[in-house]
C-alpha cells in the first residue's frame, strides 16, 4: 500500500478527497492535516509515502510547508491540489519538487490518473540501486508529473564530481523558467537549497555555455552576479 497522508483544512473537502483516494486501488491514507504545522509533524511522524497538498490554509501554508518538507530533506513525495492558478505559485510549487499540480475543483478521473500515474513511478522507484535508464525515467516523471522528450546530453553527458544529474535539471528548470536574470541567492530560495551549491551549478552550467553571467553593481553593497539562460538557438549549438 501506498500511505498518503491529506493535507485539507475543509473537512468537507477532506472528506471528499479522502474517498477519492481510497477508491483507487493500492491507496491508503494514515492521517489528515488541517494547515502546514500539521502537516510537517504528520510527514516526520507517520512517515507517509505521498502528500495531497492544499495550499490555502490558515497559518501556515501549503507553500511554506513544501519548502520546510525540502529544506528539511523529508523523504516524501508531493502532490499539490489547489485552486492557486497563477504561474508564480505554479512555477514555484514544481519548482519545489511536486509531482503532479491538480487544480480545484476537480472531478475524481483527474486525481485517479494522478495517483496511478504516480504508483507507478513509485513501483519502478524501489530498487536499492538505479540505472541510468531508471533515473531518466523517474526524472520524467517528475517533469511536471508528465513524461518529456530527452534531448540526448541527458542521457550522454558525464559530469564532474559534486554536479548531479537531478540537481542540475532543478537548477536549470528554475533559471529557464525565471523572468530574465536571477541570482544563486533567488534560486536557492525557490527551490530550497543553499545560495554556495546552487553558485557551484550555475558555474558549470556557464562553462558548458549553457548561461551567461554578469556582474550589476549598485549604489551601496558588494556586485551582484546574475545569471542568465541562452536562448534556445544557443542551447541547440552546445
Amino acid at each position: 500500500m501506498i500511505n498518503v497522508l491529506l493535507v485539507e483544512d475543509d473537512p468537507m473537502v477532506q472528506e471528499i478527497n479522502s474517498s477519492f483516494i481510497e477508491r483507487v486501488e493500492g491507496f491508503n491514507v494514515i492521517g489528515c492535516a488541517r494547515n502546514g504545522e500539521e502537516a510537517i509533524e504528520n510527514v516526520k511522524q507517520l512517515a507517509p509515502h505521498l502528500v495531497i497538498l492544499d495550499l490555502y490554509m490558515p497559518g501556515k501554508g501549503g507553500l511554506e510547508a513544501l519548502r520546510t518538507i525540502r529544506q528539511q530533506e523529508l523523504d516524501v513525495d508531493v502532490i499539490a491540489v489547489t485552486a492557486a492558478n497563477d504561474r508564480e505559485t505554479v512555477l514555484r510549487v514544481m519548482r519545489l519538487g511536486a509531482v503532479d499540480y491538480i487544480f480545484k475543483p476537480f472531478q475524481f478521473h483527474r486525481i485517479q490518473a494522478a495517483l496511478l500515474r504516480y504508483k507507478e513511478h513509485f513501483r519502478r522507484n524501489q530498487s536499492a540501486v538505479f540505472s541510468q535508464s531508471m533515473f531518466d525515467t523517474a526524472r520524467e516523471f517528475t517533469m511536471f508529473g508528465n513524461k518529456q522528450t530527452n534531448k540526448k546530453e541527458d542521457t550522454e553527458t558525464e559530469y564532474p564530481k559534486g554536479i548531479q544529474a537531478f540537481t542540475l535539471q532543478q537548477v536549470s528548470d528554475c533559471l529557464k523558467g525565471g523572468a530574465g536574470e536571477m541570482s544563486a541567492e533567488e534560486i536557492g530560495q525557490l527551490i530550497g537549497m543553499s545560495r554556495v551549491t546552487v553558485r557551484r551549478y550555475l558555474e558549470y552550467l556557464e562553462s558548458v555555455d549553457k548561461v551567461k553571467a554578469y556582474m550589476v553593481y549598485g549604489t551601496v553593497g558588494r556586485p551582484m552576479k546574475m545569471y542568465t539562460w541562452l536562448d534556445e538557438q544557443k542551447e541547440q549549438n552546445v
